[in-house]
């Protein structure tokens, strides 16, 4: 089922790991003013917008107030499109695009990075691009850290058993 851009109920997600000492200071007013710009610019007819803002959240975590608030509107369907400055202010975790992708599934959500260029709604086949390329070189890189460990223990058995 494809969204009507006029029905669009937007999650605004944003995210600073170092608490700020209010909503205003310049980080979160960044965000907030790259998003405001690409929505004015790029999607129309938007029926809501909220603001979802966790002050001092590492990205590492799912576990944040705003984001779990977010996820639990999505659940509601009172929200059906998330959009971030970047990814890693929604996540960051190896699996932050799987978990979107499992978002879009499940509940027909719509997605935008602004500064990944990732937009599921005008640009949807260059997000499943972007979600394999990722997962391709997280693979690579499982592997690379699994040789270096071979490498490694193969050294040290060598060193120890002189």
């Amino acid at each position: 089922m494809k969204l009507k851009k006029e029905k669009l109920k937007v999650a605004i997600y944003i995210r600073v790991a170092n608490k700020e000492t209010s909503r205003e200071d310049s980080a979160i007013e960044t965000q907030k003013y790259i998003v405001s710009q690409y929505l004015k610019e790029n999607i129309k007819g938007i029926k809501s917008k909220k603001y979802y803002i966790d002050n001092g959240f590492s990205g590492t975590t799912y576990n944040r107030p705003e984001f779990k608030r977010m996820i639990k509107d999505i659940e509601e369907k009172k929200i059906n499109t998330v959009i971030v400055k970047n990814l890693i202010r929604f996540g960051r975790t190896n699996n932050t695009l799987d978990r979107i992708e499992a978002l879009k599934r499940k509940y027909n959500i719509n997605f935008i990075s602004v500064e990944e260029n990732i937009d599921s709604i005008n640009k949807k086949e260059e997000f499943e691009q972007i979600r394999v390329i990722h997962q391709c070189i997280r693979d690579s890189y499982k592997e690379s850290i699994r040789a270096g460990r071979r490498f490694a223990k193969e050294r040290i058995e060598r060193w120890f058993n002189w």
